[in-house]
């Protein structure tokens, strides 16, 4: 099993063995966040744009630096391409 590792600049899919969290984490220290979900149909992930928006929009209203939407896309985009084989 994969799991999508990164931060606002990248990030990579590795083996859940090998997946870490820095102790310095924001998230892991203070222990606040945000997430989204979204569905994924055939045609891909349903409503995404509305979805980065919002996890854009909650990540502001926290204080939290906005993640980079190209990188959240790719990420989307590395987890279904893998999941696809």
């Amino acid at each position: 099993m994969s799991i999508w590792v990164g931060n606002r600049d990248g990030g990579e899919l590795v083996d859940k063995r090998e997946a870490s969290v820095s102790v310095l984490d924001h998230g892991f220290t203070v222990g606040d966040g945000v997430f989204e979900t979204l569905r994924v149909t055939p045609k891909g992930p349903f409503a995404i744009t509305r979805h980065l928006a919002r996890l854009a929009s909650s990540a502001r209203a926290l204080g939290i630096a906005e993640p980079d939407e190209a990188v959240v896309r790719q990420a989307v985009a590395d987890v279904l391409e893998f999941n696809d084989h």
